[in-house]
């Protein structure tokens, strides 16, 4: 399993959360093929946060990257913060 840690600072964590609840009510929401769970992480006093998505293959990872970078076109950056890094990782150890 692979895992593709995006950190951002900025932004409105409000706006995403509304934003996403939005999007999956409404079915709308379009996360990349392959992804098999989401967490984010948030440093509120900070505003920070880290979007980390698990894939099971670092092929399946890899092919979503264009998805993630064409994002930045319908999320505006005062929406989702400047990205500052975007990091894979292989997980070697869950319990």
């Amino acid at each position: 399993m692979y895992a593709r840690v995006a950190s951002f600072e900025g932004g409105d964590l409000e706006q995403i959360r509304q934003r996403a609840e939005e999007a999956q009510a409404s079915g709308t929401m379009s996360m990349p093929d392959g992804i098999t769970r989401t967490i984010v992480f948030a440093d509120r006093e900070r505003n920070r946060r880290q979007f980390i998505t698990f894939f099971e293959t670092r092929e399946a990872l890899d092919a979503a990257e264009q998805q993630f970078e064409s994002m930045g076109d319908y999320i505006p950056e005062e929406v989702r913060g400047r990205r500052t890094s975007v990091d894979v990782y292989e997980v070697v150890y869950e319990e």
